[in-house]
């Protein structure tokens, strides 16, 4: 009997065990100095091992556009975002160059030809938010509470376009380059209009970046020191996950800076929940606390820590991501290298099953669930014999002639028990904890 009862746990549950371990499942590679973004779906990681969809430099633009559309009135600021390519900013004390941008208060087209920039150094840098796509360096300030103030335009009911009114500088300064920007506008939420030039009105552009050439992207992109507009993301349906570099807000002792770090953004429409205090393998749909974030730094950068020689993984932060094929994964990060690959090794699943009853006939409910103690089952039927198996099928309980068991003994995980009564075979899964 034993042995016709494990062959059916193994059929019924063995295709979940094997998809539900917490291996390595596959990875990504960012290079020489996490320089490459890699835009990953876990549909295709699933489907195939490589879920890697496309890579794209990170050093060959400084803005980028949106290309979506202002959704009035819920999210008008989603259509107008600018976004900078800052991130390290300029800091000479780590010898880091890269990005500033400022905004010229009171200074608008009737000042572009004769620009005062005294104290430009001095002017708040302006950072894109980790939290949301939607605010960006160009619109740093907004408030809902004026939401048609764009910090660098405003909207015009008449003309329905969202009309410059402030220059902003951007500049590298260890590289030696100064470009004025003035948005001139946005154009009935079709065309982005902007004028760019150095200082001193030298190599100005009048540029043109229509919406719908960027069908199903996030942002169009375009480099400031060759005046290219470039196209670099893939279909915005096909990604959840993109590895990139960015700065946030870190504190360290009494202060918090912006800080450059490599880390895991997600695209909108995907949504992510950090468990925490549990590793892979104990915690499943049923058990989780995490709670689902649009947040899209919510992976973020701070699964690892620097110990001196390498990186230690935090292995308590398990993601259940709600992906674009509205499918849920569970991820766990298994490793980082930041070196000449800039690797990541990471374990994830398709987690839509979780704990839920695999039924191989009728149903049976099992409480407590999670348990810590004793558990009993819930049949209409005299309970004959009740088997507690592993994820891996091994017998680790058995009875006859009871519907209660004391699973104390027993390791944190996932079980399955099968209760066989004279109508037949009954499965459930169960946590102990």
């Amino acid at each position: 009997m034993k042995k016709s009862v494990l062959a059916v746990c193994m059929m019924v549950f063995g295709a979940t065990a094997f998809s539900q371990t917490c291996d390595v499942k596959d990875s990504t590679l960012m290079g020489s100095g996490n320089n490459t973004d890699v835009f990953y779906s876990l549909k295709k990681g699933v489907t195939t091992g490589n879920g890697t969809v496309s890579t794209a430099s990170s050093t060959n633009w400084h803005l980028a556009f949106s290309v979506q559309a202002s959704r009035f009135p819920t999210n008008p600021a989603n259509g107008v975002a600018i976004r900078i390519n800052a991130p390290n900013g300029e800091n000479a004390q780590a010898s880091l160059t890269g990005l500033r941008l400022a905004r010229l208060a009171g200074k608008n087209w009737s000042n572009w030809y004769n620009l005062d920039t005294t104290g430009l150094y001095n002017l708040p840098e302006l950072l894109d938010s980790d939290s949301t796509w939607d605010l960006s360096a160009f619109t740093s300030g907004y408030s809902v509470a004026s939401p048609f103030d764009f910090k660098w335009g405003a909207y015009n009911s008449t003309s329905h376009k969202v009309e410059g009114t402030t220059v902003y500088v951007l500049y590298n300064k260890s590289a030696g380059w100064y470009k004025k920007v003035f948005i001139n506008d946005v154009v009935g939420d079709t065309m982005w209009n902007f004028t760019i030039a150095n200082i001193d009105n030298t190599d100005s552009n009048f540029v043109q970046i229509r919406k719908n050439a960027f069908k199903n992207r996030n942002f169009a992109y375009y480099n400031v020191l060759n005046n290219t507009v470039i196209d670099r993301e893939p279909d915005n349906r096909t990604w959840d996950l993109l590895w990139t570099k960015y700065r946030t807000f870190v504190t360290q002792g009494p202060v918090t800076i912006p800080y450059s770090v490599m880390g895991v953004l997600h695209n909108n429409g995907v949504k992510v929940g950090q468990n925490n205090g549990k590793t892979c393998s104990q915690v499943w749909l049923a058990n989780k606390t995490a709670k689902s974030s649009p947040t899209i730094s919510t992976m973020g950068w701070d699964w690892k820590t620097f110990n001196g020689t390498g990186y230690t993984i935090t292995d308590t932060f398990v993601y259940f991501i709600e992906a674009k094929d509205t499918h849920t994964y569970k991820l766990t990060f298994v490793s980082f290298n930041g070196g000449s690959l800039g690797k990541t090794r990471f374990s994830f699943y398709e987690s839509t099953v979780g704990i839920n009853d695999l039924k191989v006939n009728g149903n049976v409910s099992v409480y407590p669930n999670p348990a810590s103690g004793s558990i009993k089952v819930d049949v209409k039927e005299t309970v004959m014999s009740m088997n507690i198996y592993n994820m891996k099928g091994q017998l680790v309980h058995s009875s006859n002639g009871s519907s209660e068991a004391n699973v104390s003994d027993l390791t944190s995980g996932m079980y399955y028990i099968l209760v066989q009564t004279e109508k037949g075979l009954f499965s459930q899964s169960f946590i102990k904890e």
